[in-house]
C-alpha cells in the first residue's frame, strides 16, 4: 500500500474546477476540493465490515504533514483492533468530563451550596462561615477539583489552626467542609466525603460544655444595668451595652439593628428572618426605656443605616469585638 504520495504543491494548487476534485495520498487519507472553496482532509478506512469517513481538518489550516500525521495515527489504532472514530468520540468525552471536573473546585462549590443554603441560616451564620472559608481554607485547597481533595488536605488545614490555638475555629470549619461535601456528593458534583475518613476528636480532641455566666436574679441585673450606665468608653457602644441589657438580644442583633427596623409609633422593633437563628421575623415590643434609649442615639447615628454603626463607616456595623471587649474588661458578662 502506497503512502504520502501527494506533494504539498498539489495540495496547494487543488480547486474545485480542477479536472479532479480530490487527490489521493494513499493508505485512506486523500484531500477534497468543495464548491465553497474549502479543501478538506478526509480519512476512509473499513472497521469490521463497515465502511467510515472521517474528516481531519481544513488546509491550509492542517497541513498534508499534519493530517498524513493524524491518517498514521489511526492506522495504528485500527491495526490493533480499535474504531479510531469511536475512541475520538471517548476521548472528547472523557475530555469534557474532565474539563467539568476541573470546574468543580472546591471554592466555587463551597459558595454554590453556601448560596443555596442562604436561606435557611441567618446572614450572621452565612457570614461567620464565608469569612471562615477564606480565611483558612480557600488558600489551601480552594483551587482544586474536589474529586482531587483528600483527608490529608483538610488535615493540614486542621494542624495549621490547631497550632495558632484556634480549636473551636477548626471544629467549626470542618463541619462547613463536611456539609459542602455532603451536598456536593448528593448532587452528583463529588465522589465521596473525605472528612469521613477520621475521627475529629483525634486531632481537636473532645469539645469541652462551656458554661457562659447567667444573670437571674434581681440584683444580678440591677449591678449588670449600673455597670453599664457607669461605663465611659464610646457613647454608641454604651447605649448598644444598654439596649442589649433591656432586650436581651443577641449581640449581633444589636450590632446589626437598622433605623428602618424601629417603628417608634407602634414601639417595637421589627426584626427581619434573615437576621434570626429561627428563620422567622421578630416582632420585639419596646418600652419607654428603650425608645428613650433610641431616640437618644438618633443625635449620634440618625444619618447612616446602622443604630450603632462603625466609627470607620456608617454603612458598616459595629465590630463584634467592640461589645466582647467592653464585657470583658467591665466584667460585665455574657448575654
Amino acid at each position: 500500500m502506497a503512502i504520502n504520495i501527494l506533494k504539498a504543491e498539489q495540495v496547494k494548487a487543488l480547486t474545485y474546477q480542477s479536472t479532479k476534485k480530490s487527490l489521493n495520498d494513499g493508505g485512506g487519507l486523500r484531500v477534497v476540493a468543495k464548491s465553497n472553496g474549502k479543501k478538506i482532509f478526509e480519512f476512509s478506512y473499513t472497521f469490521q465490515s463497515v465502511r467510515n469517513v472521517t474528516s481531519f481538518g481544513t488546509y491550509p489550516t492542517v497541513s498534508l504533514a499534519g493530517a498524513r500525521t493524524k491518517a498514521k495515527a489511526y492506522r495504528g489504532l485500527i491495526e490493533q483492533g480499535i474504531n479510531p472514530i469511536e475512541k475520538s468520540k471517548d476521548d472528547k468525552k472523557a475530555k469534557e468530563i474532565k474539563e467539568q471536573t476541573d470546574l468543580n473546585t472546591f471554592e466555587k462549590l463551597s459558595r454554590e451550596y453556601l448560596d443555596k443554603a442562604k436561606s435557611n441560616i441567618s446572614e450572621h451564620h452565612y457570614t461567620r462561615t464565608i469569612t471562615a472559608l477564606e480565611r483558612d481554607c480557600f488558600k489551601h485547597i480552594g483551587h482544586k477539583p474536589i474529586n482531587e481533595i483528600t483527608a490529608r488536605d483538610i488535615l493540614a488545614i486542621l494542624h495549621i489552626m490547631v497550632e495558632r490555638d484556634a480549636k473551636e475555629s477548626a471544629r467549626k470549619l470542618f463541619y462547613s467542609i463536611s456539609k459542602i461535601f455532603k451536598w456536593s456528593v448528593a448532587n452528583y458534583k463529588a465522589d465521596r466525603n473525605p472528612t469521613a475518613d477520621f475521627l475529629l476528636e483525634e486531632i481537636l480532641g473532645k469539645k469541652s460544655k462551656a458554661h457562659y455566666p447567667t444573670i437571674t436574679d434581681d440584683k444580678g441585673i440591677k449591678a449588670l444595668l449600673l455597670a453599664v450606665d457607669s461605663y465611659r468608653g464610646e457613647i454608641t457602644t454604651k447605649y448598644a451595652l444598654k439596649l442589649q441589657a433591656y432586650t436581651a438580644l443577641r449581640p449581633f442583633n444589636i450590632r446589626h439593628a437598622e433605623w428602618i427596623e424601629i417603628d417608634f409609633k407602634a414601639k417595637q422593633w421589627n426584626i427581619p428572618a434573615s437576621k434570626m437563628k429561627t428563620k422567622e421575623d421578630l416582632i420585639v415590643p419596646l418600652t419607654d426605656t428603650v425608645i428613650n434609649i433610641l431616640e437618644e442615639m438618633k443625635q449620634y447615628t440618625s444619618d447612616g443605616k446602622y443604630i450603632f454603626h462603625s466609627p470607620r463607616s456608617k454603612i458598616s456595623p459595629m465590630s463584634d469585638n467592640t461589645l466582647l471587649g467592653v464585657k470583658r474588661t467591665a466584667k460585665l458578662g455574657s448575654q
